[in-house]
């Protein structure tokens, strides 16, 4: 059996490598976990770093979760620090109409399935300055640009059962993200400031096929309202992503940034990433690739409730190393 799967498994990794594009576009990350695994997270988004990546994601998660993260060298020239946290709203309870879904789960099953989320909320803080050697480093329109970015986001997400079977469901989750950005830039050779303050609105949708395949869909600046030195929009971003689960501790995940290629959104990337676990879950290690530039990760729980990750990125310009905690409280 194991000889069978193998040619199906080679298809797979196939197909993820032609993910692979030469590209000097910067890494667009949330979360040191996803870092090391390429960026590649919509169709996965089951942390707290949904809010940035797909809010639909909220919702497939059990209990809080929070984290602090942040870029670890040379934060003189390039400094980026991200806090997030997510919660719920759970279901009332169980209605008094007979369900036999309901019967076997509490008075059948030795072990009730936990609550579902009724309603899930997500909010990141993040701040990205970027120094004026930074800028002359990368060259280009950035030569003797400083940037400075706080960036404030809050996401909802609520579930949608479709086809619903008795413990396996097949089912569908949306939700919607709502983002406020602040850009300060300042341009040397033009002793010139400016500031940016940005509004915007996307939405996400999340299905889960079964319980080894996921797919994941969002939209971008669906809505933005711009004000500052430069009222021009960014543009809407349409941006697809999978998850795989090889086997019930290895992950295979591929997005696909900006698909319409839209003209002042984000650059069009290609993301991929694999992400395995050992020794019960305690450790995680994660390799990726960002439009085909390596990335490095891992993590390890050191407490029950307490996860430390690492993440590695060998950038054209700054190789970057984030580190980060993740707590969950229930």
């Amino acid at each position: 059996m194991n000889r069978q799967k193998s040619p199906r498994m080679a298809g797979i990794l196939l197909l993820l490598a032609m993910f692979f594009v030469a590209s000097t576009t910067g890494a667009f990350a949330q979360s040191v976990r996803s870092r090391g695994m390429g960026g590649a997270f919509i169709g996965l988004s089951d942390d707290e770093s949904a809010t940035f990546y797909n809010p639909a994601g909220l919702s497939q998660i059990q209990g809080r979760e929070a984290s602090i993260q942040a870029k670890v060298n040379e934060r003189d020239i390039y400094d980026w620090t991200s806090l997030a946290f997510t919660g719920h709203i759970y279901e009332d309870n169980v209605e008094s109409k007979f369900s036999i879904t309901d019967y076997l789960e509490h008075n059948i099953l030795e072990e009730p399935i936990a609550r579902r989320p009724k309603y899930s909320y997500g909010v990141s803080y993040t701040e990205d300055n970027r120094s004026i050697e930074f800028g002359n480093l990368v060259g280009g329109e950035y030569q003797g640009v400083r940037r400075e970015v706080k960036d404030l986001q809050l996401a909802f997400g609520t579930r949608f059962p479709i086809a619903r079977r008795m413990l396996a469901r097949e089912q569908l989750y949306g939700g919607i993200k709502l983002r406020m950005l602040n850009v300060d830039r300042y341009i040397k050779s033009l002793m010139q400031h400016s500031k940016r303050d940005i509004f915007s609105l996307g939405v996400g949708l999340m299905y889960h096929y079964n319980d080894r395949l996921t797919g994941g869909l969002t939209v971008d600046n669906l809505v933005e309202s711009v004000s500052g030195s430069n009222d021009s929009t960014d543009g809407v971003s349409l941006n697809l992503g999978t998850a795989y689960k090889v086997t019930k501790g290895t992950t295979i995940a591929a997005d696909a940034i900006n698909l319409t290629n839209t003209a002042r959104a984000n650059d069009q990337q290609y993301r991929v990433g694999v992400e395995k676990k050992f020794i019960e879950n305690d450790l995680t290690m994660r390799i990726g690739a960002l439009n085909g530039t390596l990335t490095l990760g891992f993590g390890m729980n050191v407490l029950p409730h307490i996860r430390v990750d690492y993440s590695y990125y060998d950038g054209d310009v700054v190789s970057e190393h984030h580190v980060g905690a993740h707590v969950t409280f229930d």
